[in-house]
């Protein structure tokens, strides 16, 4: 019996350290990509009201070439 619950609460310690290690290394980039994309939409959001007309860009004629694995 007590082997039983020492092995469980071993088996939960370590899914538990698991878990802090996954949410250590995943969460902070998930939590600086959440910040970017915040911060891009309030730039839109402010661009937007400065200008009143959508500009066209143009189109590279070798936008192919700058991209990886085409040559």
């Amino acid at each position: 019996m007590s082997l039983t619950m020492f092995l469980a609460f071993a088996i939960l310690g370590c899914d538990f350290l698991l878990y802090a290690f996954f949410q250590w290394i995943y969460g902070e980039k998930h939590r600086e990509h959440a910040r970017r994309v915040a911060a891009r939409e309030k730039r839109r959001a402010l661009s937007a009201k400065q200008s009143d007309h959508a500009r066209v860009l143009a189109f590279s004629e070798r936008a192919m070439h700058y991209r990886t694995g085409y040559f």
